[in-house]
C-alpha cells in the first residue's frame, strides 16, 4: 500500500487527539511525512500550562521524563494507528523535544520496508566531517555515520557506535538522569555550531533534534531547515 498525503492528514489528525487525551492539550501543528522506512512526525506549541513551569523553573530533566513517560505510553497506540492508516508495519518508536522553541520530533521506523540503497548511502563529507569534529568534543566519534531518507525539510544522519563505556553502564544501571542531561549539552553543542551546518547544506537551521537509542547504541540527529507548516 502506497501511503497518500490524505493519510498523512488523517494520521496527523489522529496523533493530535491521541496527544490531547494523553496531556490534556494537543499541539498546534502535526505534520507527518513518510520517506522510505521511516516516518517523521513534526510538532509545534505543545507545552501544557503544567510544562510550562517546569520549563519557567528550569527543571528541564523533570519536564523531559513527565513528558517522555506520557509518550511512551501512547506508543503503542500511535504506531499501531500509523501501521493502520498508512499500511507500514512501524516497530521502533523515538522522540526529542526542544522546550526553547516549543517543538519536538516523532520518529517511527519500519524493517519490513525496502529501502533504495543509493537514498540510503548519499553522502555528505561536510555533514560528517562537522559530526566528527564537533561532536567528538561532547561525545565518542561514531562508528559509523549514514545519511537517511528525510523530508526535504530536514537532513537526518545515523550514527552507530557512539556510546562510551561509562555511558553504557549508566544506561544498564537505568541512571536516566544522567543521560538526559548529557544528552541536552550534547545537542546544545551541536546548536552553538549551526551556522557550520548552515554554510555546509546552504540552508537555514530551523531546529535540531536528536534521537537517542542506548540499548542500539545509537542516534539520528535531525536538523530542520526552515519552517514545517
Amino acid at each position: 500500500m502506497l501511503a497518500t498525503q490524505d493519510d498523512l492528514h488523517a494520521l496527523s489528525s489522529s496523533f493530535s487527539k491521541l496527544l490531547k487525551r494523553g496531556f490534556g492539550k494537543g499541539p498546534e501543528t502535526c505534520y507527518a511525512v513518510l520517506k522510505g522506512n521511516k516516518l517523521y512526525v513534526y510538532l509545534r506549541s505543545f507545552m501544557t500550562p503544567a510544562e510550562e513551569v517546569l520549563y519557567g523553573n528550569h527543571q528541564n530533566n523533570l519536564l523531559t521524563e513527565f513528558r517522555t513517560s506520557v509518550i511512551q505510553s501512547l506508543s503503542k497506540e500511535l504506531l499501531q494507528e500509523s501501521s493502520r492508516l498508512l499500511g507500514v508495519q512501524f516497530e521502533s518508536f523515538y522522540q526529542d523535544w526542544n522546550y526553547d522553541t516549543n517543538s519536538g520530533m516523532l520518529l517511527l521506523v519500519s524493517t519490513n520496508v525496502k529501502v533504495d540503497i543509493k537514498t540510503e548511502e548519499m553522502v555528505s563529507d561536510g555533514v560528517y566531517k562537522v559530526i566528527r569534529t564537533v561532536g567528538a568534543r561532547f561525545h565518542k566519534l561514531p562508528v559509523t555515520l549514514r545519511t537517511v531518507p528525510s523530508p526535504t525539510n530536514c537532513y537526518v544522519v545515523e550514527s552507530k557506535g557512539i556510546l562510551l563505556p561509562l555511558e553504557k553502564l549508566i544506561y544498564e544501571r537505568g541512571q536516566t538522569d544522567l543521560l538526559l542531561t548529557q544528552a541536552r549539552n550534547i545537542k546544545k553543542g551541536y546548536w552553538t555550531h549551526k551556522s557550520v551546518f548552515e554554510e555546509i547544506l546552504n540552508r537555514s537551521v530551523e531546529d535540531i533534534f536528536m534521537m537517542w537509542d542506548y540499548g542500539e547504541n545509537k542516534h539520528y540527529l535531525i536538523i530542520i531547515f526552515g519552517r514545517i507548516n
